[in-house]
């Protein structure tokens, strides 16, 4: 593919992923902002779709879900920045972290 087609992929990837962690940080939920971070506190409760391991998820530590949070911050503002700089090695890097945390989602 051309280095066009290439670019408006990642262009696309770094859209959709900073948009879902923008919507999260400018939302006027608390959960999502520091210091609270408890988003993942009720998630497991409400999710739609839940595992055979959501019970135990549920009941991790606080610190377990405030890593979450954080993690999902990190994927969803740090990350795709990655997937945008010339050099190959931090774009496979990035894409990386959204493969697994994709994959983490859908498991």
């Amino acid at each position: 593919p051309s280095h066009l087609v290439l670019y408006s992929i990642r262009w696309y990837l770094f859209r959709i992923m900073m948009g879902a962690g923008l919507i999260k940080i400018r939302s006027s939920d608390k959960k999502w902002k520091w210091p609270h971070f408890s988003t993942m506190d009720y998630f497991y409760e409400t999710q739609p779709v839940p595992n055979p391991l959501t019970r135990y998820f549920h009941w991790m530590p606080k610190w377990w879900h405030k890593f979450e949070v954080l993690s999902n911050h990190f994927v969803e503002l740090i990350a795709p920045w990655l997937l945008l700089l010339p050099i190959t090695s931090w774009r496979r890097l990035g894409g990386w972290i959204q493969v697994v945390f994709q994959g983490v989602l859908i498991s």
